[in-house]
């Protein structure tokens, strides 16, 4: 017999007008997601951490459609799934609130802390109200904020109907953002619940901005033996559990397989490219900073004193990382030339303040413009001009000779 997910309770339970917070109740009954039992002992963690990102923004709950319920029973049938004897560290994260129950754009319903079921499906069971309009960007910066100083590997999962309102077709840059901060250590998947084709094209547009997760739609998850694939495929990996009778695998001596520096003992990423710089882990070596400038200038904003002191240390740290690449870029105002001179500037101007302030051996860094290329964000508005206008300081690039 098949587990229903949801309860009565749930059922009364969601929704926020502007009048103040009020009940819903769907027109029918959202779809059955059956959890998938995954027998104890027989699987590790894909992931160390992950973040669930639920929607909960007026169009989850707009004509009395039941995409709210929806995803609320999803998210619990992917809780119940989770093997119970494995360790997860975990977070539910909302946006999309109306300021009259809460006063913050999204907010930690759960976590981040040691993952439990009965924990997520107590966070889950406090999100009844939904209203507002869609700052996923937001959301998605403060879950990097949640995963910021986890070790291991973290998942982000965003279950929305993706509908595009105010400030929700920046995600795509904000998760290309996070992804180039963490690298290969993060995946993003996103799930559309509501049926929408727009709103399954743009979490389709988010989750390949990541370039290494995947999207699902909840009407395909609710098909049998569709969502256990989705949690195997995103949190669990099968152990190789010997078959009786058959030979012991002869455990190899201590080496460095993957000719990195660091002993397979220690390596927790045992197959790193060859050449590709490493930390004491045996895992790709990164840094990603952002800074931004004013319009036309090329001055250091004081702001980003505290993000340039991270780069500052990062790099004389690392002494054994022969260069760091400085990239600056423009917004699209302005002829190619100009742009190019002023790119050239800012990057210039970063490396300076790194000579200047950390004693960091200019030698080590290569500053180079890249004009108006490669924009982060829309250059069509004033924010996302405002976010192209920025340096980058990149760790551990290949830098190839200027043409």
């Amino acid at each position: 017999m098949k587990i229903m997910v949801y309860s009565a309770i749930s059922v009364l339970a969601i929704g926020a007008m502007l009048s103040g917070c009020a009940t819903i109740t769907a027109k029918e009954n959202p779809p059955e997601f059956s959890p998938q039992v995954f027998p104890a002992g027989q699987y590790t963690p894909k992931v160390d951490n992950f973040v669930v990102i639920l929607d909960t923004s007026s169009s989850m709950v707009r004509e009395n459609e039941q995409r709210a319920l929806t995803a609320r029973n999803l998210i619990g049938a992917i809780n119940q799934s989770l093997p119970a004897d494995l360790n997860f560290n975990a977070g539910l994260r909302t946006f999309g609130h109306r300021a009259q129950k809460w006063n913050k754009p999204t907010t930690l319903a759960y976590g981040m802390t040691q993952y439990s079921r009965s924990g997520l499906q107590k966070g889950l069971s406090s999100v009844n109200y939904a209203g507002g309009t869609s700052p996923l960007p937001t959301a998605l910066e403060a879950a990097g904020k949640d995963l910021q100083g986890s070790r291991g590997t973290s998942a982000i999962i965003i279950v929305s109907d993706g509908l595009v309102e105010a400030g929700m077709s920046r995600a795509p840059a904000a998760l290309a953002k996070l992804k180039a901060e963490m690298g290969d250590t993060l995946c993003t998947y996103t799930i559309a619940v509501g049926d929408n084709p727009a709103g399954e094209k743009f979490l389709q547009e988010v989750a390949n901005a990541d370039g290494c997760g995947f999207s699902e739609t909840a009407q395909a998850l609710a098909e049998p033996g569709q969502l256990g694939s989705f949690v195997e495929s995103v949190f669990l990996e099968r152990k190789n559990i010997p078959v009786a009778g058959a030979p012991a695998t002869v455990k190899p001596r201590d080496g460095d397989g993957d000719g990195d520096g660091v002993l397979d003992s220690r390596d927790t990423c045992p197959a790193t490219p060859k050449g590709v710089i490493v930390d004491e882990s045996g895992c790709t070596l990164k840094l990603a900073l952002y800074i931004n400038f004013d319009f036309d200038k090329s001055e250091i904003k004081p702001e980003f004193a505290a993000e340039l002191k991270k780069a500052g240390d990062f790099i004389r740290k690392n002494k054994d990382v022969p260069y760091i690449l400085i990239a600056g870029f423009t917004d699209s105002v302005g002829e190619n030339v100009y742009n190019q001179n002023l790119s050239e500037r800012r990057a210039a101007a970063v490396k300076q303040y790194l000579v200047d302030n950390f004693a960091i051996d200019p030698n080590r860094l290569v500053a180079r413009g890249s004009g108006e290329t490669n924009p982060v964000a829309d250059n069509r508005t004033q924010a996302g001009r405002a976010e192209n206008r920025r340096g980058e300081i990149i760790c551990c690039a290949i830098i190839f000779p200027e043409e």
